[in-house]
């Protein structure tokens, strides 16, 4: 018997990784082009002005991480579990809910602007350019929530390469129309922010064909008690309270930067601020590839496959942020050169902090990665210190310590700890759980989890193992050979027809039911229907499969089939 190996949940990820980082990476290259264009067609008084509004666009982001992020993962766990109901419920909440919030944000927004105005521009000069800028900015909140809610659920619905190009043909859309609006028809800063609007409008185009397809998800008119809103804002609110002190953290890191450090000091930060953004490229990239194939595992149940899963997560990173760093500690003058700090003292700030500054993003990216784990076991107290302490101890050691820079990863240090003593707890509590990611490890004597090769021979082997294990566990002999006989026209219809490169087979006994999941990266194949068909032409061993199961589920997700049967 061959052990279960990662070989169909690396392919599940490295389906959605490249889509989610292209994703990511696009939106900070657009954001920076975007800033280059109005700079230079507007003024360096423009570019102020929509720095000026971006506390508007965080409210805006910091919202939806309270209800989209959390429904998606439980959309995908109900969608593991084949609870298509509950998906699309949850999908149709958060789209409704965006509504909403878009049109609410619109309408007070506009009706208490002056205030709005005056508490987030104080300069009388930058004022006029702000308030163009910060209108138009209202005025969209609608599409922009509705853009990030609809991102989200069709990359948990399988298309995330859907998501990815809507997203760069809208920010491409939106550099384009940022020449056209501020060049060539006048329209000044306010143009700016209209071509961002579009870009909303762009995406939400683009990814709306995704929901013509057959078995996508489906929106219902949700009525009060249709979904957990105490367990969606719960799992929510660290991601929530993480968006929302990040503001807090900037004011504080520039306080102490420009207190002990002087003016060369926010020179060195800026330029750590900018690498750190690069960094949550491949950090927040690699946890949007997480989020959704997670939660489907989870909702299969399938916790040896979410180990899997997160372990590879953490290769990918340890591999990305090992030559990051590396470039960090051998090429910090080279590095702040080329971000435009001049030779002199200024330059000598970042040769020093850059290299104690990697600690810190490296330090960052490991404990970070804990949260979607933690996100989707319900351990939210954990999640809710993790995010809370990741983002404020930094800056407050950064503070305490007057400036010195390994401040930053001594305050990773603290959370790291503090999480480690409450690990220590709930693992002292329930042995099964392993370290740091806290997710229950199966005893083999009760679980049976094995891959194959598409072969005969691996598929005899396969069926021996089986019986023996479901005999092990005190089934009878009969109940025995009708689901080894089950299990292996599943898979050997999958070997003569699927073109699969890889097979995994579980087994678990409950009670008196026998459960047994078969997944496969072959082609489509959906057994219940095909036998329901009545022109179909199927094998008596495949009828007989589906007769003497008590319940078939089948499901095609990651581009893989995922059978369940109870006997």
């Amino acid at each position: 018997m061959q052990k279960r190996n990662a070989k169909l949940v690396n392919k599940a990820f490295n389906q959605y990784l490249w889509a989610s980082i292209l994703t990511v990476a696009a939106t900070q290259v657009a954001n920076i082009v975007d800033a280059i264009i109005v700079g230079h067609l507007v003024g360096e008084e423009g570019l102020a002005a929509v720095n000026l509004s971006k506390p508007l666009l965080q409210a805006f982001f910091a919202v939806t991480c309270l209800y989209v992020a959390s429904s998606t993962i439980l959309a995908g766990m109900s969608m593991g579990k084949g609870d298509r109901m509950t998906a699309d419920r949850l999908f149709s909440f958060s789209l409704e809910f965006s509504l909403l919030l878009g049109l609410l944000f619109t309408a007070s927004g506009l009706l208490f602007f002056g205030r709005i105005s005056s508490l987030l521009c104080q300069s009388e000069t930058l004022r006029p350019m702000s308030e163009a800028f910060m209108r138009v900015t209202l005025i969209s909140a609608t599409p922009q929530l509705l853009m990030l809610t609809l991102n989200q659920f069709v990359t948990v619905d399988g298309e995330p390469k859907r998501v990815s190009r809507a997203v760069i043909i809208g920010n491409v859309f939106n550099i384009l129309l940022d020449i056209v609006f501020i060049r060539y028809c006048s329209m000044g800063i306010a143009g700016a922010a209209i071509a961002t609007c579009v870009m909303y409008v762009v995406c939400i185009i683009m990814m709306l064909p995704h929901f013509r397809r057959k078995g996508t998800l489906r929106l219902h008119l949700t009525r009060p008690g249709d979904v957990e809103l105490k367990k969606i804002f719960s799992i929510g609110l660290p991601l929530f309270f993480s968006t929302v002190l990040m503001s807090v953290q900037y004011v504080g890191n520039n306080y102490a930067a420009s207190r002990f450090l002087g003016d060369d000091g926010l020179v060195a930060l800026a330029v750590c601020i900018q690498l750190f953004a690069f960094s949550m490229i491949i950090l927040t990239g690699t946890l949007r590839t997480i989020q959704p194939v997670g939660s489907i595992l989870k909702g299969l149940d399938d916790d040896k496959g979410l180990l899997l899963l997160m372990k590879r997560g953490y290769a990918f990173m340890a591999v990305c942020f090992a030559v990051y760093t590396a470039l960090l500690v051998l090429l910090p003058g080279q590095i702040g050169s080329l971000l435009g700090v001049q030779e002199g003292s200024g330059l000598e700030m970042v040769r020093k902090a850059l290299p104690l500054f990697s600690l810190n993003i490296v330090m960052q990216a490991l404990l970070c990665f804990l949260l979607p784990a933690f996100q989707l076991y319900g351990r939210n107290g954990l999640a809710l210190l993790l995010s809370i302490a990741q983002t404020l101890l930094p800056m407050v050691f950064f503070l305490l310590m007057r400036g010195r820079w390994i401040g930053f990863f001594v305050g990773q240090v603290v959370t790291g700890l503090a999480i480690l003593v409450w690990e220590i707890v709930l693992r002292h509590r329930d042995r099964r759980l392993c370290r740091f990611l806290l997710i229950p490890s199966c005893d083999d004597s009760k679980v049976l989890d094995m891959s194959l090769a598409p072969s005969s021979q691996a598929l005899s082997e396969a069926i021996v193992s089986l019986k023996s294990f479901l005999s092990s566990n005190g089934i009878g002999a009969h109940a025995v050979n009708v689901a080894a006989v089950c299990a292996e026209e599943f898979v050997n219809n999958i070997i003569r027809h699927g073109n699969a490169t890889a097979i995994d087979l579980a087994a678990s006994v409950k009670g008196e039911v026998v459960n047994i999941s078969i997944h496969d990266d072959g082609k489509a194949f959906n057994p219940v229907e095909c036998v329901k068909s009545s022109d179909s032409r199927i094998g008596l061993g495949l009828t007989l499969a589906n007769a003497f199961c008590k319940d078939i589920d089948y499901k095609y997700i990651f581009n893989q089939n995922m059978v369940t049967l109870k006997i």
